[in-house]
């Protein structure tokens, strides 16, 4: 058994530690199995004593409640930014934020909205997802969300990718209509990771803003008809695919 590093934790208090039930006795009970000290400062609480998994289990059931709270509480106040039109967080490519008297607003970045109608203007003329990628890449044009694992697949370092062309060509703010609430973020059990889960189609909230447009209404119809064209097709292929290979199956 390899000897402990430290003998004790102290914390400001419990929810310093974690504001999950299940993730803060897990923790106290791996570090009480080590033999590790935790003491939360502020709650008088010392791992030691014969109460101090009770006293844990309240306090933190009372850190999980008040996290449910501030976040409701966040998300009312995001969601009245939003009926306002002013920004909610996050980054769209095309668009840049500037500061108001009443807060942050998001304005049409000139730069990148020639992109985003250049790429519309492609996807219409029949250029397949992965053929604007490599087009992009190819003249060193900068990617909304640069990785580096898209150096051999797309043509260029940290560039565009075909997903991240596929959901430009569905994003609405483009000509000018804003879908908020649309997600929310879910923590996975067990991780620190978060997933997006669609919200109930009666909780989003659809606003125009024309100031915001960058697409044509002609340009982005055109792209839409292409787009469910190439799905529909796509689904007939997979289906004849599946239908050729039980055919083959019941030969043999």
């Amino acid at each position: 058994m390899c000897p402990r590093l430290f003998d004790a934790i102290f914390v400001d208090d419990t929810s310093r530690l974690s504001r999950t039930t299940e993730d803060s006795l897990a923790i106290f009970r791996r570090l009480d199995f080590a033999g590790v000290q935790l003491i939360a400062v502020s709650q008088a609480i010392d791992s030691k004593d014969e109460q101090a998994d009770v006293l844990v289990t309240v306090h933190w059931l009372v850190d999980s409640l008040y996290v449910k709270e501030l976040r409701k509480n966040i998300h009312r106040g995001l969601d009245e930014r939003a009926l306002r039109g002013l920004h909610t967080g996050g980054r769209c490519y095309g668009y840049s934020t500037i500061e108001t008297e009443g807060g942050k607003r998001v304005v049409v970045n000139e730069g990148e909205a020639v992109i985003v109608r250049r790429v519309f203007q492609m996807s219409a003329e029949g250029y397949s997802l992965k053929m604007i990628a490599k087009r992009l890449n190819a003249e060193g044009i900068s990617a909304p969300r640069p990785r580096k694992d898209r150096v051999a697949q797309y043509g260029a370092p940290r560039g565009w990718c075909p997903t991240a062309i596929r959901e430009m060509l569905r994003n609405e703010r483009y000509i000018g209509r804003i879908v908020w609430n649309r997600s929310q973020f879910v923590k996975v059990p067990g991780t620190n990771r978060r997933v997006a889960r669609p919200r109930p189609r009666g909780e989003w909230r659809t606003m125009e803003a024309p100031s915001q447009r960058i697409v044509p209404d002609e340009l982005w119809n055109s792209v839409q008809a292409r787009q469910r064209w190439l799905n529909a097709n796509q689904k007939r292929e997979t289906a004849n695919s599946h239908s050729e290979r039980r055919a083959l199956e019941r030969l043999r």
